[in-house]
């Protein structure tokens, strides 16, 4: 597994988000999910995603008024898999900060949030999008 923390300075928004994981990681994400907020169903349902151990599969949890997020990506099959639930997280990120903020998801500035997460991200994630690379992180 590998973290990355990131914050998006325009919003006070701070994220950490974790990559590959497996079920042996659990405990700790639920935890860091619980810290940030999470409780009830949305932290079981959390609970019984990380369990499953699924390929191809991620979670994203926004507490919106301590403007914090906790992303989830697990282990991907292919580059192809990863970059679809890296775009669908992302996607869940950037609606949480428009909604927070009132920005308008067909605007130019929501356009710009989702390239700056992109970007925050990219240093991790381009480890994950080579096939290359991808043997070298497993």
């Amino acid at each position: 597994m590998i973290t990355q923390e990131f914050c998006l300075p325009r919003y006070g928004w701070r994220v950490r988000v974790y990559y590959a994981v497996t079920t042996y990681w659990s405990g700790m994400i639920l935890r860091d999910m619980y810290d940030t907020g999470c409780r009830g169903e949305r932290l079981e349902r959390a609970r019984r995603s990380l369990a499953t151990g699924d390929v191809n599969t991620g979670i994203t949890y926004s507490n919106m008024s301590r403007r914090e997020t906790v992303m989830v990506i697990s282990l991907t099959s292919s580059p192809a898999e990863f970059l679809n639930s890296w775009e669908h997280e992302k996607k869940h990120l950037a609606r949480h900060v428009e909604q927070a903020f009132g920005i308008d998801p067909y605007s130019e500035q929501a356009a710009y949030l989702e390239g700056e997460i992109a970007q925050k991200m990219f240093r991790i994630a381009k480890k994950f999008l080579c096939e290359h690379c991808r043997g070298k992180i497993f």
